[in-house]
């Protein structure tokens, strides 16, 4: 992948031909295009993560249980809703297959619950779940043949309650529109159970080392991620809100489909005739699975905005805090230019000594309060030229110098 199209640093210093900064060492960021690529696939990675996480919860929670097999082993076909119809599956046959107005909807609806069809599946079913729990190694299939031998065992019956036909070409009308559609199944199911490799795939689906593997793999992809956001001079607080979001949509989503296709079965018993205790238990793990993802969605985009709330105080406390910009040296002066002017107050403080005796006088005083001499510069050059040194030289004796 390309790197991004800056030249210069935030430093200001150049890149290198590495895309390394002469200066501070920081790599160049990536480009848009690159942020954007990655963020995609980890957004893909992710839920493909959260499928699994998820499929492995409620197969574990129906393993455990039996609850959907005995449920659908004592559900009843009859008056269980056909989708996209409007109607119940007696009252589908009522006006596709019954010419005879003396049938009753009853009889009707007696002879489908005779080919016990929900039974049929859940015994498929607990055969599937036990070689998931490794109490068998036989793959499981189911062939449009045995739909049309439960059909035979049960053609009298039809007959005779509901006036029902069956002949050669309902035969092989199921034949023909289920065998399509059980073979695929059937060639899924012996691929991945007529071998070892196979069934240890479809038993680690569905172990704890599942969910151990799908947080793992979760954990990795939210750190390369973040690397992303960070490769391309972004916030890591972006690679958190998306984390949250891409397990808050579909959980969202989840969450709607439940109440609207299942919420009504929490208020139905499970004796109740129909398939309404199979639609309970199909449904109840997704209740826990959907609202521990809003859950996990929502303290991610918590945490996203705590991140971004923290780095923003972060940035004013640093601009506060930060050096003043260093101003030019000034021009050394030499020590007399920093001096004040002294005042008179202080210049008659400070004082000076007599020309002629050298006592202690007033900086202001003309002539000498002690011996009376003039103050003068004259005075003073005179007094220079008569001082006691001089007097010795010219053999007058020092004390007699006035």
């Amino acid at each position: 992948m390309a790197k991004g199209s800056a030249s210069v640093c935030t430093c200001g210093a150049a890149y290198d031909s590495s895309g390394v900064c002469t200066r501070c060492g920081k790599k160049r960021p990536r480009s848009g295009s690159y942020c954007t690529l990655h963020t995609i696939l980890c957004v893909l990675g992710a839920l493909i993560l959260f499928f699994c996480l998820s499929n492995t919860f409620a197969l574990r929670s129906w393993l455990s249980s039996d609850a959907l097999t005995e449920s659908l082993r004592a559900a009843q076909i009859s008056d269980a809703a056909v989708p996209f119809t409007g109607k119940n599956v007696t009252e589908l046959i009522m006006q596709q297959y019954v010419a005879d107005e003396n049938v009753l909807a009853e009889n009707v609806a007696a002879a489908a619950d005779g080919m016990q069809i929900p039974a049929f599946l859940a015994d498929k079913l607990a055969g599937h779940f036990s070689l998931l729990r490794g109490e068998t190694d036989t793959p499981v299939t189911i062939s449009a043949d045995e739909i049309t031998a439960e059909l035979d065992r049960i053609s009298g019956a039809l007959a005779e309650s509901g006036g029902i036909l069956v002949d050669d070409s309902d035969r092989a009308m199921i034949n023909s529109t289920l065998g399509g559609v059980f073979g695929k199944i059937n060639s899924l199911s012996t691929a991945f159970g007529s071998n070892k490799a196979g069934r240890t795939l479809q038993r680690f689906g569905v172990s704890i080392w599942a969910y151990l593997a799908s947080l793992v793999l979760l954990g990795f992809l939210f750190v390369r991620w973040c690397g992303v956001r960070t490769n391309s001079g972004r916030d890591v607080a972006g690679a958190v809100k998306g984390f949250g979001l891409t397990a808050l949509i579909p959980s969202a989503a989840g969450l709607l489909f439940v109440l609207i296709g299942g919420i009504r079965t929490w208020f139905i018993k499970d004796g109740t005739i129909g398939l309404n205790g199979v639609t309970k238990v199909l449904r109840a793990p997704y209740w826990y699975i959907t609202i521990t993802g809003l859950t996990f969605g929502i303290f991610m985009l918590e945490l996203a905005a705590f991140i971004r709330a923290r780095a923003k105080h972060r940035a004013e406390r640093a601009e506060k805090t930060a050096d003043p910009v260093p101003m030019a040296p000034l021009p050394e002066l030499p020590a007399e230019a920093f001096e004040m002017p002294k005042t008179a107050a202080e210049n008659d403080a400070a004082g000076k000594q007599c020309v002629s005796c050298g006592k202690q006088l007033a900086a202001a005083a003309r002539f000498c309060i002690y011996c009376g001499a003039e103050q003068t510069a004259s005075a003073a050059a005179h007094s220079t030229s008569d001082s006691p040194a001089d007097a010795e030289q010219s053999g007058v004796p020092a004390d007699t110098v006035q």
